[in-house]
């Protein structure tokens, strides 16, 4: 992805991104700041992405000290993620995965996606969570001694798995 270009004036460099709702339909505009400022948008802080991420890793849970867990890939600390807020490969997330977690938790409210998914990977994704329901729901009606309806949806669980396992 290149450096986007003011929708509005086609010169600078769009530093503004805007979800604008009209009819309950949703359309984005990309603006520079000279742009948004006369469309009357307003900034009530001037933070950059490295400050308030910067902010929020130095609040969350440390490693131990002494503890200088190493990326045996690449090579990076976790202080030195902290620095830079970047990660160094891809195997980073695996190294330092609990803080990761930690600070994911902290910055989002949760360490589970809500959010959409890619289109290739939407079909795989509904098939999991309706996997997950279907196991929650079989619980129930076990319990409500349904034994009928629970052999069906044991079946749609096994054929679900199957199709997951491919």
């Amino acid at each position: 992805m290149g450096i986007m270009i003011c929708e509005k004036c086609k010169n600078n460099q769009a530093t503004y991104h805007l979800t604008v709702i009209e009819k309950g339909e949703p359309s984005e505009l990309q603006l520079c700041e000279s742009c948004a400022k006369q469309a009357g948008v307003s900034v009530k802080f001037d933070l950059s992405i490295g400050d308030l991420l910067g902010s929020l890793i130095e609040t969350a849970a440390k490693p131990p000290k002494g503890s200088q867990v190493r990326c045996p890939e690449c090579g990076i600390t976790y202080a030195e993620f902290k620095a830079k807020a970047r990660l160094g490969c891809a195997n980073d997330y695996e190294v330092f995965r609990s803080e990761l977690l930690r600070l994911l938790e902290k910055i989002h409210g949760s360490t589970t996606h809500a959010g959409k998914s890619p289109m290739t990977a939407d079909a795989q994704v509904k098939k999991e969570n309706e996997l997950n329901r279907l196991k929650r729901d079989l619980d129930g009606v076990v319990k409500s001694e349904d034994f009928e309806k629970a052999a069906q949806i044991r079946d749609r669980i096994r054929a679900l798995e199957t199709e997951l396992e491919r």
